[in-house]
């Protein structure tokens, strides 16, 4: 019975944190925008590729249309400037309901004890752990594509990546 009150818990975790990201406005998330910042190790390739995470990450769900202000990641034009700067935002708000949605695993040691605490706590952080690879990897491939656009174009950087995404 605890353990179906967990897994309870857990999906209302998922499903409060995720609507909420999904009502997030543009400016919220280029606030903290800082947490999207690609880091050096990520910038220079090996990484992601080691993680292989071109081979599993189709294997993973997309949530963004489970609500009526959400989006799917495949529904956006990532062929024209607009497209690919809501898909930038759309990873942004993806990666922060993850990194959110892991935020609650400690609270699982108040109301379990033993094996069954860390197998909660684990399960929010590598239920998520994958998912924010995936949101960090496709982030890194779009600023690619979106400075190759720009430098193409000779224009300006886009106004959501001149902020720390560059």
């Amino acid at each position: 019975m605890i353990l179906m009150f967990n897994i309870f818990v857990w999906v209302c975790i998922h499903l409060t944190i995720s609507y909420m990201t999904s009502r997030f406005s543009p400016a919220f998330l280029q606030k903290v925008s800082f947490i999207f910042r690609p880091l050096t190790y990520e910038l220079d390739g090996p990484f992601y590729a080691r993680l292989k995470i071109r081979k599993w990450k189709a294997y993973l769900p997309d949530a963004g249309g489970w609500f009526r202000s959400g989006m799917k990641k495949n529904q956006i034009g990532l062929s024209s400037d607009s497209g690919r700067e809501t898909f930038l935002r759309e990873l942004d708000r993806a990666e922060l309901s993850h990194w959110l949605q892991m935020l609650p695993a400690p609270l699982f040691f108040i109301q379990n004890n033993g094996m069954l605490s860390w197998v909660m706590f684990s399960y929010g952080i590598f239920f998520n752990l994958p998912l924010i690879l995936v949101q960090r990897y496709n982030r890194i491939r779009i600023l690619r594509v979106i400075k190759h656009s720009v430098s193409s174009k000779n224009q300006e950087v886009p106004l959501h990546s001149k902020t720390p995404h560059f």
